[in-house]
This record gives C-alpha cells, structure tokens and sequence, in this order.
C-alpha cells in the first residue's frame, strides 16, 4: 500500500505511527490492517497481531527482567528488552537513585526506538515530571489484549471505560504495548473488568457496551456461588 507524500494542506503536519514508514518520498506501509487516524493527525495501520514493534514516544507497559549496570532491563514484549535508566525517574539523583526489583511493573514512554538501537524507556516528561508515569503500585492485576484493542480503548472518543466505570470502580493504565493493568475493590471486580475488555477482542465497541453490564452481572454471580 502506498499513500499520498504530501498533505491535502501545505501546513498540514502528519504523523507518522506502528505500520507506516517514510521512503522514497512516498508514506508505505510496513504490515497489513486497517489505515486509522486519531484526532492528533496521528496516522498508523491497526492489526490483530500481539507482537509489540515498539515506536518512538508510545506509552508501554513493561516488567523489569534484570539489573545491568546502571540501568534496568524491561521486557516490554517485543523482540528485545527495553532499557531505562535509574535516573529517568521524577525526582532520582545519583545519591536517591530510583530502586527497583525483578517483577516490578513500569508505565513510561519510549524515548528511543528503532532498528538499529535497542528501546529506550523513561517516565520522566521533557520537564522532568512524572505527569502518570513510574512504576505501578501492587495489588493490580495485568493482562494483555491484542494492539488494536489497546489501542481502540486508549482513544479519547471511546466511551467503553467511562461506561465500566458507572458500574466499578478501579484504576486502569493501557500501553500501546498491549498490556492492561487494573485495580480494584477485590480479584473478583478486577475479573470481571477483564472479562468486560476481553469482548473488544471479539465484537465492535457499540457490540460490546450493549453487552457489558451482562458480562459483569454473570462474572459477580459467579464469583459469588464459588464463594
């Protein structure tokens, strides 16, 4: 597939996100799926598929694998292990450098990413600041879900979370990565949160909003007859 180079207006700035690639003056697409845009001008191909190509600036979700150095390694499910320093971190020094532990989960963006480096994460702003990002606290549950559906329940127009959250309520972070953590009250609500995302798999998101408050009241009453 190959789209147009240039904008329909000449001050029209494109971005450029996962599938899509500039060559020879000319916008390609590197996978197969379906052309989006979101409201940010940002255009990417969406695809069912699960393994995570991590891009410059996304927001993931990663487990720390390993100490090396000075720095952390943090299997973000893609081919390689991203990397992070103990100084990208809201208020770290050399002397109250950031401590981590092997399972800890980290939500931070992706200052680095391509093929011929390997990933590079921070959760510190331009400014410094946290402004969401670090590592997430225990008593969470994560589990992942296909890149489209992460990124389907990421857009700011889609109402599928708002709508779970008149019925529970909970803490939620996605990564682009595919990866989903949640909290909530108990085990019980937080699975049947993840049964409420898991038919966005499945089903459109309208599908899905009509069906929600049924998955919710069968994972309960369960939950509650094992009980």
């Amino acid at each position: 597939m190959e789209l147009p180079a240039k904008p329909q207006q000449e001050t029209e700035r494109v971005y450029l996100g996962p599938g899509l690639r500039w060559k020879d003056d000319n916008i390609r697409a590197t996978r197969a799926g379906v052309l989006k845009k979101d409201g940010r001008n940002l255009y990417f191909v969406d695809t069912q598929q699960k393994r995570y190509i991590p891009q410059k600036r996304e927001f993931v979700i990663g487990t720390v694998i390993k100490c090396k150095g000075s720095n952390y390694l943090v299997d973000i499910g893609g081919h390689d292990p991203a990397t992070i320093s103990f100084l990208a971190f809201e208020n770290a020094s050399k002397k109250t450098r950031k401590e981590l532990k092997l399972g800890d989960l980290i939500y931070g963006q992706l200052l680095v990413a391509n093929k011929d480096m390997e990933p590079e994460l921070v959760c510190i702003d331009f400014y410094n600041r946290a402004v969401g990002m670090g590592t997430l606290p225990d008593g969470g549950t994560l589990f992942n879900v296909p890149l489209n559906v992460a990124r389907s329940i990421i857009h700011p127009e889609n109402p599928f979370l708002l709508e779970l959250g008149t019925r529970l309520s909970f803490s939620i972070v996605v990564g682009f990565n595919g990866r989903v953590w949640v909290k909530a009250k108990d085990q019980m609500e937080m699975t049947a949160i993840m049964h409420a995302i898991a038919m966005l798999e499945c089903m459109s998101v309208q599908e899905a909003l009509q069906k929600v408050n049924h998955v919710i009241d069968s994972v309960m009453a369960a939950a509650s007859s094992i009980s």
